[in-house]
């Protein structure tokens, strides 16, 4: 049996938490199943339905295992085809925008230890001051 020849009118009806589908490599992906165990979060998913998200699939870098773990999710070959290869890459984001979710998750984990050492510092300070 052919495989099923998906729009991109479809995957747009699939563009949430909920239903979310991925174009990826000219092939269609129902990842819904998967979006709580992106390491990347859910939200990295959902921003990328309803297009063809082949070319920021492929700038994250995503390792052998990602690409054959895709092969499961697998519904249907997307009727605009596989995208036409860049001849040459884009630049690397730099700044504010590279990287800005994984400084987000840095700050996230390491603001509360640094809450609490401030803590500890200035009752230490506090107490060398009354004793003084």
């Amino acid at each position: 049996m052919a495989p099923k020849t998906i729009t991109l009118a479809e995957c747009q009806e699939h563009m949430s938490d909920k239903d979310c589908w991925l174009v990826i490599e000219g092939k269609v992906y129902d990842v819904t199943p998967f979006l709580d165990e992106h390491p990347g979060g859910f939200d990295t998913l959902v921003s990328n339905s309803g297009k063809d998200a082949t070319e920021e699939f492929e700038e994250i870098g995503h390792s052998r295992a990602a690409k054959e773990m895709l092969g499961k999710y697998y519904i249907g070959e997307f009727a605009g085809g596989a995208p036409a290869k860049k001849a040459a890459k884009r630049p690397v984001a730099t700044g504010a925008t590279a990287g800005s979710s994984t400084l987000a998750s840095l700050i996230k984990a390491l603001l509360p230890i640094l809450i609490v050492l401030a803590a500890v510092y200035y009752v230490q300070l506090q107490g060398k001051l009354q004793a003084a």
